[in-house]
């Protein structure tokens, strides 16, 4: 039809019908073509521009300018300064945080806040912006999530002009992609060469090692030196149980990050020393001699200065084990033997958050040149009257005794490390004291019981 009637045009008027009148020439089938071609085209240049910057910035990566040349170059395009954030929000890489708007307190603040949130609800992208406060001034941030096997890391890009282009933002996605797969090889990378040093370590303090020649030459590449002496010092979480409830990978996240926790202090203390793990134990070794008349140990100023800030920022309780200092590699075993019995010597006497030196070392070795029948004996005269008693007042008085000779005859202490009240304590020593006829403040009585209770352990 080349033109509407005129009837048509009347009734239409008649009954106020509105007529849309097409063109013939270009066809509606040419239209709708036309169309589709257009937005194909528009998600085909995109499809370009996402590819051309993967390719751009793999680039960067296999010329070794690592992920800190990437976001080097994002920021370049979008604008803004860039950073990389771990799970945490602590920055591992990128410009930000040194000047500006990223360099300030309140925003480190949010961007934890932010990785926190987005780990919980599983999400890939946040975006928010940081009004004036007192210590930095507006900006707008976006980050972009990054999943690694164990943890995760952001991508995080402040004040960066994204307008109403979706190219910035695929700029980020593959920016983010890339530093993905970077971090991947660098965590994989990481984690065989902790294996094979806690393989070395593990057969090392198992002994399987004859001379002092084979330990060096094959703990040269783990950092293992020859050096005037060697310690020993066995930590673990106090409860390690207390979160046995999660699932997949996150006991071996929390190891990772105990791990990198521990690492980095003993670095910034600058101490010769070297780290792995032993199931749950975490190790260290310290390289070089230490003279016992000079003070403290160099090492314990770092343990307890890592103790405290596990506690106050994670809420977790962390002991260590001290041995004795070994003159030759070929000590370790012995020194690592030392120091997981110092660990469990604390536990023992019912402390958290402990540094134990291994210091009865004399006393068991005459201790165990005693007949057992002799021990055996001894033990129970001494203990006579209380081993009569139930089994939970047995316990009881027995465990208090022990713990106040511990501590040095200190009630209070006593009290807080049994998590009794002080007048409990003072009823079970005084019973303590009438069943067994011993003074426990007199000097020859309380090495009786000392030895009693060090007999009980060989028995």
């Amino acid at each position: 039809m080349a033109e509407i009637p005129e009837s048509v045009l009347a009734l239409a008027d008649e009954l106020r019908f509105p007529l849309i009148e097409l063109a013939l020439s270009p066809s509606l089938g040419e239209l709708l073509q036309e169309s589709l071609n257009f937005i194909l085209e528009k998600h085909n240049d995109e499809l370009r521009y996402a590819l051309r910057m993967h390719r751009d910035f793999s680039a960067l990566i296999m010329k070794g300018g690592g992920h800190d040349a990437i976001i080097q170059a994002l920021s370049g395009l979008v604008g803004g300064e860039g950073m990389l954030v771990d799970q945490r929000g602590r920055v591992i890489g990128g410009s930000a945080g040194r000047s500006g708007a990223a360099g300030t307190a309140r925003l480190q603040e949010q961007i934890q806040a932010a990785a926190a949130g987005m780990r919980s609800c599983g999400g890939k992208v946040a975006e928010f912006c940081l009004l004036p406060g007192g210590d930095g001034e507006r900006c707008e941030v976006i980050m972009h999530a990054i999943e690694l096997p164990y943890h995760s890391a952001y991508l995080v890009l402040v004040n960066a002009g994204l307008a109403e282009s979706p190219l910035p933002r695929l700029a980020i996605e593959q920016a983010a992609n890339v530093i993905g797969f970077e971090l991947v090889k660098q965590q994989a990378l990481k984690e065989r060469f902790r294996r094979y040093k806690d393989e070395f370590f593990e057969e090392l303090i198992a002994g399987t090692f004859n001379s002092r020649q084979e330990i060096l030459s094959l703990g040269k590449r783990y950092g293992l030196r020859d050096a005037a002496g060697y310690m020993c010092a066995a930590g673990k979480l106090d409860d390690p149980g207390r979160n046995g409830a999660e699932g997949g990978n996150a006991p071996y996240q929390r190891r990772d990050h105990l791990y990198e926790l521990l690492k980095t202090k003993l670095d910034v203390h600058e101490l010769p020393a070297l780290l792995f793990n032993s199931k749950e134990m975490f190790v260290i070794v310290l390289q070089r001699g230490w003279d016992a008349g000079a003070g403290e140990l160099p090492l314990v100023p770092c343990l307890i200065q890592f103790q405290e800030e596990l506690e106050r920022e994670e809420g977790l309780s962390f002991s260590f084990g001290i041995g004795n200092q070994a003159e030759q590699a070929t000590g370790l075993p012995n020194a690592y033997k030392e120091a997981v019995s110092a660990l469990h010597t604390g536990y023992q006497s019912r402390q958290t958050r402990f540094i134990q030196y291994y210091r009865t070392k004399e006393v068991f070795e005459l201790l165990k040149m005693v007949p057992d029948v002799a021990l055996t004996d001894f033990y129970q005269e001494t203990f006579q009257a209380i081993l009569e008693t139930d089994d939970r007042e047995r316990q009881d008085l027995m465990d208090t005794a022990r713990v106040f000779l511990e501590t040095q005859g200190q009630i209070g202490e006593t009290a807080k490390r049994l998590f009794v009240h002080r007048n409990t304590v003072a009823y079970r020593l005084a019973k303590f004291e009438q069943l067994t006829r011993c003074n426990l403040r007199d000097p020859d009585d309380s090495l009786r019981l000392r030895l009693a209770f060090l007999a009980e352990k060989l028995l």
